[in-house]
């Protein structure tokens, strides 16, 4: 038993790292023990995009389009340039969580195909969609948060981005086409064939959850179609794969992750103290600074009630990247991305948000 547990525990660090640190919470205060910490609706958002992209690719689709895209790329330059350019344009849209849960599966199984490692790749994608996501309104849920609270026109708030948004997107350019360059050629090819039935059957779930999730839709929603989305792998699975080995495709471990992770946070949050800088720099720094432990989503809510909107937003959107938990986005990307090592996540991670610091600082100061 205690060799099953350590064998378990070193395939899913993350999650024991956050089992222990929520168990160190309640010892610190046992009303930690509170369900209502947990955000349900979007952890049953994540859960049915996950459970979907898991029979898009039992149903081996992802893999044709991996060798359709690899056939079109040529090169791996081109494959960074154009696996960053379309997070970022996704994720302005359907926010940075979901278009990671489809796009990294993409790269992993690019990756695969061409027997390359595309570690680096999959890291640049969750920066992108953290960059993607700082521009609109809706694209991640800080900044729902700070639009609704400060009674923001949707085109004033992507103003007051725009200069943050082309600072980071340049910046990741640079990072871009650094790390890739000699990087030479990838080629490969996907399967011949690929279960139909199950591949647009979830193609068209795919899309009703994206639209439901986009109308604001709650968690019962969302647990019907996760429900719906495994009925149609266990009915249209392909032969060679069992029931059961269909059904534990599904990264379980991914979703209690994120239970856990609002456990911690949100508790974690109710600790720290409330300061609330006065000047716009301070603001700034603060809000980068606490959205490497408490993640951004919760450091928006504990800053919401300054007055200093623009330091806040930039502070919290460029300080989604860091560490993996700084934003959710950040976690999903590391934990679908299998084989990004956690220090060299975080090493390029902090490196480009400190970069892009330095210059939004010297952008807040002159304006």
């Amino acid at each position: 038993m205690f060799r099953q547990l350590s064998s378990l525990a070193r395939k899913e660090p993350i999650f024991f790292a956050l089992l222990a640190a929520y168990v160190l919470l309640l010892i610190y205060n046992i009303h930690f023990l509170d369900a209502g910490l947990v955000e349900w609706d979007t952890v049953a958002i994540i859960a049915s995009f996950i459970i979907i992209n898991t029979g898009l690719l039992v149903s081996g689709g992802i893999d044709l389009i991996a060798g359709m895209v690899l056939s079109k790329v040529g090169s791996t330059r081109n494959l960074y340039v154009f696996s960053v350019i379309v997070t970022v344009l996704l994720s302005m849209f359907i926010t940075n969580d979901a278009s990671l849960i489809v796009l990294v599966p993409l790269t992993a199984s690019i990756g695969r195909i061409s027997g390359r490692n595309l570690g680096g790749i999959i890291v640049l994608q969750a920066i992108s969609a953290n960059v993607g996501s700082m521009l609109t309104p809706f694209g991640n849920p800080q900044n729902i948060i700070m639009f609704r609270h400060f009674a923001l026109t949707p085109l004033g708030f992507i103003y007051a981005m725009a200069p943050a948004f082309a600072v980071s997107l340049a910046v990741l350019l640079v990072f871009t086409l650094a790390m890739s360059k000699g990087s030479g050629k990838v080629a490969g090819s996907g399967p011949r064939s690929y279960g139909k039935a199950l591949f647009y059957s979830s193609l068209a779930l795919f899309v009703v959850d994206v639209g439901f999730f986009l109308a604001g839709l709650g968690a019962a929603v969302f647990v019907a179609i996760s429900l719906v989305s495994i009925l149609l792998m266990l009915a249209f699975r392909p032969r060679s794969l069992s029931k059961a080995y269909t059904i534990t495709r599904i990264d379980f471990f991914l979703i209690l992750s994120f239970v856990l992770i609002f456990l911690v946070i949100n508790s974690a949050s109710t600790i720290l103290p409330k300061l609330h800088p006065s000047n716009g720099i301070g603001m700034f720094l603060y809000a980068l600074l606490i959205s490497q432990f408490i993640s951004n989503v919760p450091a928006t809510v504990l800053l919401e009630k300054s007055s200093l909107f623009l330091p806040l937003s930039w502070g919290v959107n460029i300080g989604g990247n860091g560490t993996l938990i700084a934003s959710l986005a950040n976690f999903i990307a590391y934990r679908q991305g299998k084989g990004v090592g956690i220090l060299r996540f975080m090493r390029l991670s902090l490196a480009y948000m400190a970069v892009v610091a330095a210059i939004a600082m010297v952008l807040l100061f002159v304006l």
